[in-house]
């Protein structure tokens, strides 16, 4: 029993060096708009995959982008399919990514959406995972686009 509580220990604490350095990686900017910019991320339910949806807001530009974890210390990389789609919440669709990708131990960036919304509106994206077979795991986050 000692050992499977330490083997879950390693695997929170793996997934948990995997976002930060996710969070940290994509808190840097690359130029654009230079309005008002806001940044915005949540994580979704547990699965096998752990999910992390971050929303980049500057002006009306809207960037959307997932990141992927392995749930296991154990786990062995392969490929899963992804779904990231972002919408203006009564509005029109922003776009959408359908990802296949290899996702290794350290976990990885999945899919990218980005488009414009009007000022004042609200945006909702969802990222999933949709690997056939496997429990859902998905994460919903909405961001107000303030010009």
């Amino acid at each position: 029993m000692k050992r499977f509580a330490a083997l879950l220990a390693t695997g929170a604490a793996l997934s948990a060096l995997a976002v930060t350095g996710a969070t940290q990686a994509s808190a840097q900017t690359t130029g654009g708009p230079s309005g008002p910019s806001t940044k915005n991320c949540v994580d979704g339910w547990p699965g096998i995959v752990n999910l992390r949806l971050c929303a980049s807001v500057t002006d009306n530009q809207v960037v959307l982008s997932g990141y992927a974890t392995p749930a296991s210390v154990s786990w062995t990389p392969q490929k899963v399919s992804f779904n990231l789609t972002g919408a203006v919440v009564g509005g029109a669709t922003i776009g959408s990514d359908s990802p296949y990708v290899l996702i290794p131990v350290g976990g990885i960036p999945v899919g990218n959406v980005s488009g414009t919304a009007p000022c004042g509106s609200n945006v909702q994206a969802t990222f999933s995972v949709t690997q056939w077979g496997w429990p859902p795991s998905t994460a919903t986050l909405t961001v107000p686009v303030t010009c």
